[in-house]
């Protein structure tokens, strides 16, 4: 491992699995995760005993859970401040769209403050501006190749940080071919997952999604991409600039449909709490 080589992931004799980041792909000094591999034999019974049955929710295609409702009323009323913080609380991946300038950097160190501190945090950035204040987090760092440093890609620091065991991740900015491999770590266990994207609207900030999905070659058409993005990142905050400016000047959160049917269907089925899970 070396400034070439900062990247190390391994398996060892006895079963863990280990991962080390060293500089330049870190600022940190260097960090490492082992991940042991226990395996203890269970029974249905042991999981009931243990109390892991008792938050079961019963999840329909398409239902509204209580969040879901919760985070629809406050974006309804425009308590923009208060949707943002329930959804940051209860893990619901967020996009931040802009242009050059728009305050999205800033407004997503605002978003991280409102991150429980217990969490573990990994950011992945090529030049560090996002600032995390819980204390177990980790910055990553992408590189070009320069001076005899390695080439260290957006894309080798995601797959590395699957690896180290983070509660969430937050991209800095996503621009390309990486695009699939961000959607994919949230959606394999890291909701609350935030990253930012150069558009002038929620629509085209789907748009600018989908074109970098499709680099990754997945053979999917264009609206199953956006179908699937809208199911991982279900709400955009658009910054603006405008002149001397800077604020937030749109919401897009793929329930609100759903959440105005049902108000005018008079309907109040109850799901679990928390964001929803496509099945």
């Amino acid at each position: 491992v070396n400034e070439e080589h900062p990247l190390l992931s391994a398996a060892l004799p006895t079963g863990e699995r280990f991962q080390g980041v060293m500089p330049p792909a870190t600022t940190a000094g260097g960090a490492f995760a082992i991940r042991k591999q226990v395996i203890k034999e269970m029974r249905l019974d042991d999981y009931r005993r243990l109390g892991s049955f008792e938050k079961v929710a019963t999840v329909t295609e398409g239902e509204l859970s209580d969040v879901d409702r919760q985070l629809c009323a406050h974006l309804d009323a425009g308590r923009i401040e208060n949707f943002i913080r329930l959804a940051v609380v209860n893990r619901y991946s967020i996009l931040l769209s802009g242009g050059t300038s728009s305050g999205k950097t800033t407004f997503l160190n605002a978003i991280l403050k409102e991150v429980p501190v217990e969490e573990r945090i990994i950011t992945i950035e090529d030049t560090r501006e996002v600032n995390p204040i819980q204390r177990n987090y980790l910055p990553l760092v992408a590189s070009k190749g320069d001076q005899g440093e390695a080439r260290v890609t957006v894309e080798t620091l995601l797959q590395a940080s699957m690896r180290l065991r983070p509660d969430r991740i937050f991209l800095g900015e996503i621009r390309g071919a990486e695009a699939y491999s961000f959607l994919r770590a949230i959606n394999t266990g890291h909701p609350g997952s935030i990253t930012t994207v150069h558009a002038d609207s929620p629509a085209g900030a789907f748009e600018q999604l989908a074109l970098m999905v499709m680099q990754a070659g997945l053979g999917l058409r264009r609206d199953e991409i956006v179908g699937y993005i809208k199911s991982v990142l279900p709400i955009v905050i658009q910054q603006t600039k405008v002149g001397g400016w800077r604020g937030t000047s749109a919401v897009y959160f793929s329930r609100m449909a759903e959440w105005r049917a049902e108000r005018a269907g008079g309907t109040g089925r109850k799901a679990g709490h928390g964001p929803r899970r496509r099945l």
